[in-house]
């Protein structure tokens, strides 16, 4: 695989006197690379970079030397590159090469502006974006500029908008800039000049507007030991030439032009193709995360991320059941393998549905039939051998309960119906309660015996009828 590290290109021109070379960028803590157009540098007999007045490098009759700063930090390369290591706010300047020949006189002389970009600020169009100031000494004015043209100022307090940023800027006391309503010709460098109470120019911040569009796609899913591809639905045919994919914060691929590079681990098992897709092979559990790539489109940086979910196949389950007390049966699904997996039953042939069947216990309560359950999970689905099932418990039960039943009714039969029939009798022929009086039965003496014997303690009631038969 190739390694990360930028091909450096080689340009050759051949010798010519004041050249002004074009900006170059880079961006702090990262390395900078200044083409100087002159080839055969270490080679010449008197050779000079100067930032201003400091002297950077010189090279005199084929011996160099970095001065200052610059020595444990600079690399130069016999195409006349130079990189600066970890570059610095203080790299930002203009720099002076100059060539002479042995005689002294002079072969090559051009300028060269280097611009540190301190901050990269990332805008949403239509959103708003905050341009930050790194140094936090504050001087008596500050003012932002995009290329030419004023942005804001605040000077002792008081704030001044400008152009077509007038209804869409507003700056802090701190010097924060904010920018409302981004659009896309918002992109571009902006710089902010900080001056102190005397006048003079404190230091100048560089900063960089990317306007990115986040797009959320779907997640993926892969299985264990086998490859998964990313984004390789939503380029439309399109090809990049620019571009980086990371998991989380940490990088997997980029292209770098044309040239493909990998980090750490992803050098053997992926690979970038450059309609945007990537391929990652041999994955594990541990290739679970965030995913996304980077590209522009347009100037506009485009953003698109996902999440992977590594799981495991799950295996074929196995079916078990068992013949319950009250007629029912209940049914085991297993599986030895498989991340997360959810259950599918078929009874007799027709799937059951219903989020209590996705579990991997079902209990049916028909007494014979056939079942098989699947097991499934987002990247495998497996399914039981077919299991023929016969409980007699139920209908034994069921014999049980139309005994109990046919008792309960012949009992309430044969009690029930003469209750009834008595119930009806009574209420037909009922006693005539006007005729009904209290006898109060006459003192007898002692040696007088009545021609008839008294009615017994106990009869309270009679009827007429019967005390016509009574004499006194």
């Amino acid at each position: 695989m190739n390694s990360c590290f930028p091909t450096l290109l080689v340009w050759s021109m051949s010798l010519i006197f004041s050249v002004q070379s074009n900006d170059t960028y880079g961006y702090l803590g990262s390395a900078l690379y200044l083409h100087l157009n002159v080839e055969n540098i270490l080679n010449s007999s008197d050779f000079l970079l100067k930032k201003d007045t400091t002297l950077v490098f010189k090279v005199n009759k084929a011996v160099s030397k970095f001065y200052q700063e610059y020595r444990n930090r600079t690399v130069i390369y016999p195409n006349g590159t130079i990189r600066f290591n970890e570059a610095r706010a203080t790299d930002s300047g203009h720099y002076i090469v100059e060539m002479f020949d042995e005689s002294g006189t002079m072969l090559h002389k051009a300028a060269h502006s280097v611009i540190i970009i301190e901050s990269v600020v990332e805008g949403v169009l239509g959103s708003s974006a905050l341009f930050h100031l790194k140094n936090k000494t504050h001087g008596t004015e500050m003012k932002w500029n995009k290329g030419g043209a004023v942005v804001a100022s605040l000077r002792n307090g008081y704030s001044r908008y400008f152009g077509y940023y007038e209804n869409r800027a507003q700056i802090f006391e701190n010097g924060t800039l904010r920018l409302h309503k981004i659009q896309e010709n918002d992109l571009g460098i902006y710089t902010v000049n900080v001056i102190d109470k005397d006048g003079n120019n404190a230091y100048i911040e560089y900063a960089e507007l990317l306007i990115s569009n986040l797009t959320e796609l779907p997640c993926l899913y892969g299985a264990t030991a086998c490859s998964v591809t990313f984004f390789n639905e939503h380029m439309d045919g399109r090809n990049i030439s620019d571009a980086k994919w990371k998991k989380g914060e940490n990088s997997v691929a980029e292209f770098k032009g044309p040239t493909p590079c990998y980090y750490e681990e992803y050098g053997s098992r992926a690979e970038i193709f450059m309609n945007g897709t990537l391929r990652l092979d041999r994955t594990l559990k541990t290739d679970t995360g965030n995913y996304s790539v980077e590209f522009f489109d347009n100037k506009i940086k485009q953003k698109w991320i996902t999440q992977l979910f590594i799981m495991d196949a799950v295996s074929q389950p196995v079916l078990k059941y068992s013949c319950l007390p009250d007629g029912e049966v209940q049914f085991y699904c297993s599986v030895e393998n498989g991340s997360d997996p959810v259950f599918q039953w078929s009874l007799n042939g027709n799937p059951l549905d219903g989020d209590s069947v996705r579990k991997h216990v079902l209990v049916v309560y028909n007494d014979s039939g056939s079942l098989v359950c699947s097991a499934l999970n987002h990247v495998s689905k497996k399914q039981s051998d077919l299991v023929s099932f016969t409980c007699a418990g139920r209908r034994r039960m069921n014999s049980v309960i139309w005994y109990v039943v046919a008792v309960i009714v012949g009992i309430a039969v044969f009690v029930f119906i003469p209750a009834v029939a008595m119930h009806k009798r009574s209420n037909t022929n009922p006693q005539p309660l006007t005729n009904l009086m209290v006898l109060t039965p006459v003192p007898q003496q002692e040696d007088e015996m009545p021609d008839h014997p008294s009615p017994t303690e106990d009869r309270v009631c009679t009827t007429a009828t019967e005390l016509s038969t009574f004499t006194y």
